[in-house]
């Protein structure tokens, strides 16, 4: 395993994750589409506050990023590499966080009545969007090194 590259993979999807999370956009996205289906009571009663969090919270969450990290790193960066090839990074990212944030969201909308049915789509592909920036801007950087 290439851990700078892992490494890498790591911290640009706990950034870019982070910082949409934290967005103005997101939170008014959310909120919107929680108040527009009815289910804003819901969003409360689901999202925790993160001063509220303690070590079960941030090992899990940690636990996802160096997973996801992971699951790029191996599925989307390393072939994209080998291929030298960043449209192979851009393609398989974006078919893995599509994926992954499909087992979540997808569960979460049939078991929790309100759920607005617009957050399947926007979720996924965020997740989506989350991976391709990752492997893009990791490979990317791999890619334009060998070359130098």
């Amino acid at each position: 395993m290439n851990y700078p590259r892992f490494i890498a993979a790591f911290l640009v999807y706990a950034i870019v994750d982070i910082a949409w999370n934290v967005s103005p956009i997101a939170r008014g996205m959310y909120e919107s589409l929680h108040e527009a289906s009815g289910s804003d009571a819901l969003l409360d009663a689901y999202g925790k506050q993160m001063d509220t969090w303690g070590g079960v919270e941030l090992l899990s969450l940690l636990a996802f990023f160096l997973l996801i990290a992971f699951a790029n790193y191996y599925l989307a960066i390393q072939p994209a590499i080998r291929e030298n090839s960043l449209g192979t990074a851009m393609r398989n990212s974006f078919a893995l966080g599509c994926a992954a944030y499909a087992t979540y969201i997808a569960p979460i909308f049939v078991t929790f009545a309100g759920w607005p049915a617009a957050l399947v789509p926007i979720d996924i592909l965020i997740g989506g969007l989350l991976s391709l920036i990752t492997s893009t801007v990791v490979t990317y950087v791999v890619l334009r090194r060998s070359r130098a």
